[in-house]
């Protein structure tokens, strides 16, 4: 039997965590997905991201259709960082159920705590709503090395597979 292409890691969520820190120079704003250019943004950084990574995503609109109609899909549950001119930089969708579906950050924002405060942000949302652990995937030969980002957050191998 062959290893998962990835690992399936969880946060327990308690009241002693780390508040998110956020650079002066950004902002974590509410998502408007009633704006199709706010989606097509989204998709975008996205889709430069997982390019990267080999593995291209689907075209925009049938992207949208699949994600906004999951019965896991909250928008209150994707979070994007914008930077002062107003540009996304970065952000994170999570499922209903204390999943972190995507996190990214833009290639020139990398290394500078935006992915560890939107993080951090996830996992208080979701002890805020009750939740006793957030879970993720994330691939085991991932180019940019989340796997050691999400562990040095306190994430472990402690989920049962879904």
């Amino acid at each position: 039997m062959s290893a998962k292409p990835y690992y399936h890691l969880c946060k327990m969520l308690t009241g002693d965590m780390a508040q998110p820190v956020w650079s002066p120079d950004i902002a974590l704003v509410p998502f408007q997905p009633m704006r199709p250019d706010v989606v097509t943004v989204l998709h975008d950084l996205l889709s430069a991201s997982y390019a990267v990574a080999g593995d291209p995503l689907q075209p925009v609109d049938d992207w949208w259709q699949a994600l906004s109609s999951d019965p896991e899909y909250e928008a209150a549950l994707v979070f994007p960082v914008l930077n002062k001119q107003g540009d996304l930089i970065a952000f994170v969708h999570c499922w209903s159920r204390a999943f972190i579906k995507d996190i990214v950050v833009h290639p020139d924002w990398r290394s500078q705590g935006i992915g560890e405060a939107l993080l951090l942000h996830c996992f208080h949302v979701f002890y805020g709503r009750g939740a006793e652990k957030i879970c993720l995937k994330v691939e085991r030969h991932n180019p940019f090395g989340a796997e050691r980002f999400y562990r040095r957050l306190g994430m472990t191998d402690m989920c049962a597979d879904t």
